[in-house]
């Protein structure tokens, strides 16, 4: 669990372009320009795992709460939202709101 691990599953799994840097700009100027994805409604972002960062590089985790936080701020006026759900600890995500249990029970393991 490392920033730059973390730098890496996320450009991965969104598949940011090739001229992505690895840094906290970076990712911010990604989720609030997916330009390179389809066109969707919305986006929805899925943080599995999480707990192994947070624990590992505490302050760095800190920063990419900031990040989500404020890329789901950037969409939240516009017609197409970003959320941002983290599953894992919750002592681990200050000021995250969970999730109500019966939005869960059709989660694997929950």
């Amino acid at each position: 669990g490392s920033r730059a691990g973390f730098f890496q599953e996320i450009s991965h799994a969104l598949s940011f372009p090739a001229y992505f840097r690895h840094n906290w700009d970076a990712v911010y100027d990604c989720l609030t320009d997916p330009s390179w994805l389809p066109t969707a409604a919305g986006y929805v972002l899925v943080l599995d795992g999480f707990d192994q960062f947070a624990t590992d590089e505490p302050e760095q985790w800190n920063i990419a709460l900031k990040v989500l936080r404020e890329a789901c701020a950037f969409w939240q006026p516009l017609t197409r939202p970003m959320y941002a759900l983290l599953y894992g600890p919750s002592e681990l995500a200050p000021g995250v709101p969970s999730i109500p249990s019966a939005c869960l029970s059709s989660w694997p393991d929950a």
